[in-house]
């Protein structure tokens, strides 16, 4: 029973943050699932497989849930959304293939890679923070870097499990001018396509270490259960929640996420 409240609760506060800074829930659901899978018995080979893999299921309803909110209040935009999810789905894909599902993909290889990445974000996001403020949006749009955020968002989404949008609010906020609730709901409509195309993908993997609990491919449906359902609850909440935020706000809560993450990935490999 506790095993499957904690997956609960990490399903509301993933649902949560999906809808309040339009990252996906895969910052809280990285740090959980491991636990989890180590509770089931999941081989230490593939916990990252497997924590990638669920993590980005988890994700996928997380931004389905918070994008329709978005679309019910007119805040939606297919056409950005749809050039950077080709990108990202083609990225996502080819990494998964040739990178996550192979026996070099360790856990403490991915500890790292997450560490580094969110290190990225953490920097990027507290220095442009303050520029918030005064912050003036454009409407210059260029197809080839939207398509270059896609590549960027695929391939952080395949290689830690975090949906992409660590990556594509940053980008789209200083790259293209973008307000940051403009940038988050299209985030949040990039990671519902493209983690849905991963989930597909892993569906019909084949774990390379014998599995003793039920799976299909990467996907155990015992454990996300649980995650979906406490995203269902608080993602339409998390939309309500970044409208009444400043746009600053939302930076630094963003960052706080991305140090709790980090000092639990270090931890995990000292």
């Amino acid at each position: 029973m506790d095993f499957y409240f904690l997956l609960f609760l990490a399903g509301l506060i993933g649902g949560l943050i999906s809808g309040l800074l339009g990252v996906g829930g895969g910052i809280i659901y990285i740090l959980i699932l491991p636990i989890a899978f180590q509770f089931i018995g999941i081989p230490n080979q593939e916990i990252a497989q497997f924590t990638i893999a669920n993590s980005l299921f988890g994700t996928f309803f997380a931004g389905l849930f918070a994008t329709y909110n978005h679309y019910k209040h007119g805040e939606f935009y297919p056409k950005q959304i749809i050039i950077i999810s080709i990108s990202s789905i083609t990225a996502g894909l080819l990494s998964l293939y040739f990178i996550v599902n192979t026996p070099f993909y360790s856990v403490e290889v991915f500890n790292v890679v997450v560490i580094v990445l969110l290190g990225l974000m953490l920097f990027s996001t507290l220095s442009n923070a303050k520029k918030q403020v005064d912050f003036q949006e454009t409407s210059v749009r260029v197809k080839r870097l939207l398509s270059l955020t896609g590549l960027s968002a695929g391939l952080t989404a395949s290689l830690t499990g975090l949906g992409g949008g660590i990556i594509i609010i940053p980008f789209l906020n200083q790259g293209f001018k973008m307000g940051v609730k403009k940038a988050k709901a299209i985030s949040l409509g990039v990671i519902t396509i493209t983690s849905l195309s991963m989930v597909v993908f892993n569906l019909f993997q084949q774990p390379m270490q014998a599995v003793a609990v039920n799976h299909t491919g990467y996907i155990l449906f015992q454990v996300t259960g649980p995650l979906i359902v406490g995203t269902l609850i608080t993602a339409r909440i998390g939309v309500k929640l970044s409208r009444k935020m400043k746009a600053s706000a939302v930076s630094y809560l963003f960052s706080a996420f991305i140090v709790l993450v980090i000092v639990k990935k270090l931890l995990e490999l000292i």
